[in-house]
Order: structure tokens, then C-alpha cells, then sequence
């Protein structure tokens, strides 16, 4: 994904089940500009696009998952 579009915005904060306000309050701004994010696309401004997608990206592509730890080994019983 290398551009987040109105619909990037959208999913992700659908997938993180927040509101609108709650997902701005990420990002400093109130309800109506989510609303205007998910409705127009993101601002132009590549500051705001960095933020944006740095919170959009790792909701919508899931945690990455780090290979399983061997299991520990069990002691040999004392004698």
C-alpha cells in the first residue's frame, strides 16, 4: 500500500473499532475532519500524510508475528 486513500482511513479505523472523534484524538483533530479524511482523502500536506499512514498501515496489514520461541526443555528429575 503506498498511498492511503479515504477508504485506507476508513478500514482501519473500522478494524481498530473507534469512532470517528476516537480515531482523531490520534491525531489531535476533532470528529469532522475523520469525516472529511474518510469522505475526501487525506490532506495533501506529507507531514499529515506520514502521521496518517503510520497509524493507518500497521491496523490495516495486522501485528507482525515473530517466530514461536522453542519450547523450554524439562529439567532431568534429581536422583
Amino acid at each position: 500500500m503506498n498511498t492511503i486513500t479515504a477508504e485506507h482511513i476508513r478500514a482501519a479505523r473500522t478494524a481498530a473499532n473507534e469512532s470517528q472523534a476516537a480515531f482523531g484524538a490520534r491525531f489531535g483533530v476533532d470528529q469532522s475532519t475523520v469525516h472529511r479524511w474518510e469522505t475526501d482523502g487525506p490532506p495533501i500536506r506529507p507531514m499529515v500524510q506520514t502521521a496518517i499512514a503510520a497509524v493507518v498501515r500497521p491496523i490495516l496489514e495486522g501485528p507482525t508475528v515473530s517466530p514461536a520461541a522453542p519450547a523450554p526443555q524439562e529439567a532431568a528429575p534429581c536422583a
